[in-house]
């Protein structure tokens, strides 16, 4: 009887280190995606700070001071119409190894910031919008023509933000007469376009239907 009690015992101290064991398992899993995901970000905004940088090395001095006049006013003004605070973005050029590097600061009320890419650390995805805008800047500066198409923008700015990130594109597309075809989960962002489709799939089969 002791001997049966015992094995019980024992296959129940057994079945608590599998399930603590798996419980482990899934949450390094988890943490493994989300830092795959936090890499995929900072990729993806990286990218816009390094084509920024390459516009202002590929311009005049005088072509230079156009263009970072311009992006700080477009960044600003996202952030502006986005987070409603007085926000405003500055870009800072100096001369390293004979080629002009570009150092970006963001001043809201008094207090200055330099933002180093990719900056997770600002609040409501203060990141993700100047990351758009930067995008949204070089493509204007660099003479890019024909409609802009943009992937999930802005989807880490918090809800209360989202509507006024769709109002900051409605008022782009309409300030500048370029098309933006849009791809998103943010219905806020979905309802601001003229024609806006939704594409759901069941059992494997794609369907598509007016919004």
């Amino acid at each position: 009887m002791y001997q049966l009690m015992k094995v019980k015992a024992d296959l129940r101290r057994a079945s608590q280190q599998v399930t603590t064991k798996l419980a482990q398992r899934d949450l390094l899993a988890e943490q493994m995606e989300d830092a795959e995901r936090r890499k995929s970000r900072a990729e993806a905004q990286l990218a816009q700070f390094d084509l920024v940088q390459i516009l202002l090395q590929a311009t005049s001095d005088f072509a230079r001071r156009q263009a970072k006049r311009r992006i700080e006013e477009i960044v600003t003004s996202a952030l502006s119409v986005v987070f409603g605070k007085d926000y405003s973005f500055k870009v800072e050029i100096s001369v390293k190894a004979n080629q002009p590097v570009a150092e970006y600061f963001l001043e809201s009320e008094g207090v200055v910031t330099q933002l180093k890419p990719p900056d997770y650390d600002r609040g409501g995805g203060v990141a993700d919008v100047v990351s758009l805008a930067l995008k949204l800047a070089v493509a204007e500066l660099s003479g890019v023509r024909g409609p802009l198409f943009l992937d999930e923008v802005g989807k880490h700015v918090s809800q209360e933000f989202a509507p006024n990130v769709a109002y900051f594109l409605k008022e782009y597309s309409e300030k500048f007469k370029r098309q933006i075809i849009l791809i998103t989960h943010n219905q806020h962002l979905a309802e601001i376009g003229d024609i806006s489709l939704g594409v759901t799939q069941i059992r494997g089969t794609s369907k598509v239907s007016v919004i």
